[in-house]
């Protein structure tokens, strides 16, 4: 193959098939963005007031009491959101675990991301949305929604996908 051929091929490859490819990641970014933004978030406040909670004969029930495996969806904001709207947030951290309630209610508390702590003691608005998935999908979950939400910019250090699973 001659000169002029290798470059008609790689402007080729760089016009045509760049695109598709490109377009076919953001739309994927898209894609999972919109389904959580489908879901329900739960403020910091009412995630901390329902981890254990005793009903009436003594039942006790709460987030602590319905773990899973999963990840999860930390977004922080200046102010409390108004008409679900969650898409204009200041910063977020995605993350996993074999228990998300209880990984989520570590950071609540000062025994996780830092960042998020800081925030919840600096009186920001924080929620969080639980995404329950089986244990062999947790990193492939948690690098989508890392980087659907572009969380290597804010407090997520790493692109996901942990060696080993915390609890």
């Amino acid at each position: 193959m001659d000169k002029n051929a290798i470059l008609v091929l790689g402007a080729f490859v760089f016009i045509v098939l760049f695109p598709i490819i490109f377009r076919r990641h953001f739309q994927e970014d898209k894609r999972v963005l919109k389904s959580i933004y489908r879901r329900e978030f739960i403020s910091y406040q009412d995630f901390e007031k329902g981890w254990i909670i005793t009903r009436p004969g003594k039942k006790v029930d709460g987030y602590k009491y319905r773990d899973t495996s999963g990840c999860y969806v930390i977004l922080i904001f200046k102010k409390p959101v108004r008409n679900k709207n969650y898409k204009h947030y200041e910063n977020v951290y995605v993350g996993q675990s074999i228990n998300i309630c209880k990984r989520v209610h570590n950071h609540f508390r000062g025994r996780g991301n830092g960042d998020v702590y800081f925030d919840i003691k600096s009186g920001k608005s924080v929620y969080v949305q639980l995404i329950p998935c089986a244990r062999e999908k947790l990193n492939d979950q948690e690098k989508k929604l890392i980087k659907a939400f572009q969380a290597t910019q804010s407090y997520n250090k790493t692109s996901g996908g942990s060696r080993q699973i915390l609890n």
